[in-house]
Protein backbone atom coordinates (compact mmCIF):
# COMPACT_ATOMS: atom_id res chain seq x y z
CA UNK A 1 0.00 0.00 0.00
CA UNK A 2 1.37 3.35 -0.87
CA UNK A 3 1.08 6.31 0.83
CA UNK A 4 -0.37 8.84 -2.23
CA UNK A 5 -2.79 11.45 -1.82
CA UNK A 6 -4.58 9.78 -4.50
CA UNK A 7 -4.78 6.63 -2.32
CA UNK A 8 -5.56 8.12 0.77
CA UNK A 9 -8.72 9.84 -1.03
CA UNK A 10 -9.97 6.78 -2.95
CA UNK A 11 -10.45 5.00 0.65
CA UNK A 12 -11.89 7.71 2.72
CA UNK A 13 -15.03 7.55 3.24
CA UNK A 14 -17.78 9.75 1.35
CA UNK A 15 -19.24 12.16 3.88
CA UNK A 16 -23.27 12.00 4.34
CA UNK A 17 -25.39 14.80 5.87
CA UNK A 18 -27.36 17.91 5.40
CA UNK A 19 -26.42 20.01 1.81
CA UNK A 20 -27.93 22.73 0.79
CA UNK A 21 -29.75 23.07 -2.76
CA UNK A 22 -26.28 23.07 -4.79
CA UNK A 23 -25.08 20.16 -3.40
CA UNK A 24 -22.70 21.78 -0.83
CA UNK A 25 -22.43 20.50 2.48
CA UNK A 26 -24.33 23.33 5.03
CA UNK A 27 -21.75 25.01 6.89
CA UNK A 28 -18.62 24.13 4.64
CA UNK A 29 -17.89 27.26 3.22
CA UNK A 30 -20.75 29.79 4.97
CA UNK A 31 -19.34 32.53 7.43
CA UNK A 32 -21.48 33.01 10.70
CA UNK A 33 -22.68 36.18 11.07
CA UNK A 34 -22.01 37.71 14.40
CA UNK A 35 -25.51 38.88 15.41
CA UNK A 36 -26.06 41.41 17.95
CA UNK A 37 -26.57 40.10 21.44
CA UNK A 38 -26.88 43.04 24.02
CA UNK A 39 -30.13 45.37 23.51
CA UNK A 40 -27.26 47.87 22.77
CA UNK A 41 -25.92 46.31 20.08
CA UNK A 42 -28.92 45.66 18.50
CA UNK A 43 -29.81 49.44 18.84
CA UNK A 44 -26.87 50.32 17.48
CA UNK A 45 -27.40 47.94 14.20
CA UNK A 46 -30.68 49.18 13.55
CA UNK A 47 -29.47 52.63 14.10
CA UNK A 48 -26.52 51.90 11.76
CA UNK A 49 -28.78 50.80 8.90
CA UNK A 50 -31.20 54.25 9.17
CA UNK A 51 -28.17 56.67 9.31
CA UNK A 52 -26.94 54.36 5.97
CA UNK A 53 -30.38 54.72 4.32
CA UNK A 54 -30.37 58.79 4.89
CA UNK A 55 -26.95 59.79 4.23
CA UNK A 56 -28.12 57.11 0.86
CA UNK A 57 -30.79 59.40 -0.12
CA UNK A 58 -29.65 62.79 0.94
CA UNK A 59 -26.76 61.73 -1.83
CA UNK A 60 -29.44 61.21 -4.21
CA UNK A 61 -31.23 64.46 -3.44
CA UNK A 62 -27.79 66.23 -3.51
CA UNK A 63 -27.33 64.76 -6.72
CA UNK A 64 -30.95 65.61 -8.66
CA UNK A 65 -30.25 69.35 -6.95
CA UNK A 66 -26.58 69.78 -8.93
CA UNK A 67 -28.24 68.21 -12.07
CA UNK A 68 -31.06 70.41 -11.66
CA UNK A 69 -29.04 73.79 -10.92
CA UNK A 70 -26.90 72.94 -13.72
CA UNK A 71 -29.81 72.42 -16.28
CA UNK A 72 -31.19 75.80 -15.19
CA UNK A 73 -27.50 77.96 -15.29
CA UNK A 74 -26.96 76.37 -19.26
CA UNK A 75 -30.69 78.33 -19.94
CA UNK A 76 -29.63 81.37 -18.87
Amino acid sequence: MSNSIDDLLLSAPRLQGARDRHGVPVGLFKEKRPSPSTPIDKTSAAAKVIIDAEATERADKTARLKAAREARDQDR
